[in-house]
């Protein structure tokens, strides 16, 4: 009995140890896919003109299903990633709050999806001609008068962050904080990160991509 308890013992430290190596092997080759996507990723961005563009790691997008992904939102930069098992799939030009209407910082959930929603707080109030009475209409401080109606802002491909009305959609993205507070997209973008996040993918806004910050080199 003692003998077949020693050799169950044994069998045991030794499948522990092989799924040791092979976890350490995971996260070494793990380590070392994310080193070679920040190196890509930074010659990319050391390249002129970056800003205006678009960032696309084509082998990691080709694994990125609705589990491994994950968005980080950098406002200083006025940028957004898609990370793909940690690493940067896409680097993307976004819009986010202007400074009467800031974009929240922290960690959020996409809590819904709607592929052609209007703003319930944001929008014009027009006529019954279609003139538009009021440009920048907010439903909280803008009545309608008689004769006249809110027309909701349309926030295409809209994902929700928070119970406030801030989410990501399709919008004007002029390289600068220019929202109420939501993070506007280019329609591309939007599609692409709407076809692909689910209710529940995690979202960081921050002022520094907290990726970005981990590629960053030491000083």
């Amino acid at each position: 009995g003692h003998l077949k308890r020693m050799a169950l013992l044994a069998t045991a430290l030794s499948l522990s140890s092989c799924a040791i190596i092979e976890k350490n092997a995971e996260t070494k080759r793990h380590a070392e896919e994310r080193t070679a996507a920040l190196a890509e990723h930074q010659a990319w961005r050391a390249e002129k003109g970056w800003r205006a563009n678009t960032y696309r790691n084509d082998p990691l997008l080709a694994t990125a299903t609705a589990d491994n992904a994950s968005v980080e939102i950098s406002l200083s930069e006025q940028r957004g990633l898609l990370l793909v098992n940690e690493c940067i799939a896409m680097d993307f030009p976004v819009a986010t709050g202007k400074r009467s209407h800031p974009t929240p910082s922290g960690e959020f959930q996409i809590r819904g999806k709607v592929k052609d929603y209007s703003s319930n707080l944001y929008g014009k109030i027009v006529d019954a001609t279609g003139l538009v009475v009021v440009e920048d209409a907010d439903t909280r401080t803008d009545v309608p008068l008689e004769g006249t109606t809110f027309q909701g802002a349309r926030m295409p491909y809209w994902m929700r962050l928070t119970d406030s009305g801030v989410g990501m959609h399709v919008g004007y993205v002029p390289g600068r904080p220019a929202s109420h507070g939501c993070i506007r997209l280019r329609p591309n973008t939007a599609v692409r990160l709407f076809n692909l996040l689910k209710v529940g993918t995690p979202v960081v806004i921050a002022d520094k991509a907290p990726a970005l910050q981990a590629a960053a080199p030491a000083e």
